[in-house]
């Protein structure tokens, strides 16, 4: 009778955990970061000169990244910190306040960036700040996020 308890009562605590998690909202950020990265990964090769410069398709990737990033503040509720395979950093829900104002400080630097651009000389100029707003989360150690390389490689899987 004891074990039959005992065994009612882990499956009870294993299914609270698993509801807990909000699956579909670290999909859904998950599908958010695939839509930043495919627009950023474009661009990048553009800046880098792997693929031909195209300004249309610059700030269109911009306006995609644009529209994409304010999304991400409201894809990290508490019942989100962990399951899905998440890499989110705990640090997301210690400091709220400065990831919402990271995320705030690069769509204002996207929104100016893309007001730049005139040509392949400007985009070159200017792309960086885009690539460096990307690591203002996406930091080698205590960052909101694993590296930039590292987040790209799993999101291309």
């Amino acid at each position: 009778m004891l074990r039959l308890l005992a065994a009612a009562f882990a499956l009870a605590v294993g299914t609270t955990l698993v509801c807990a998690q909000n699956l579909a909202v670290i999909k859904e950020r998950r599908n958010v970061m695939k839509t930043i990265a495919k627009a950023s990964g474009i661009n990048f090769k553009m800046m880098k000169g792997a693929i031909p410069f195209d300004l249309a398709k610059a700030k269109s990737n911009l306006q995609t990244i644009e529209g994409e990033l304010p999304k991400l503040k409201s894809l990290f509720p508490d019942d989100s910190k962990s399951g899905g395979d998440t890499d989110a950093s705990a640090k997301i829900w210690q400091e709220k306040a400065e990831f919402d104002a990271v995320i705030d400080k690069f769509v204002a630097d996207v929104k100016g960036t893309e007001n730049t651009i005139k040509d392949a000389a400007t985009f070159k100029a200017q792309y960086p700040k885009i690539v460096q707003g990307c690591g203002n989360c996406h930091k080698d150690r205590n960052g909101f996020a694993p590296r930039l390389a590292d987040s790209f490689k799993k999101l291309d899987q």
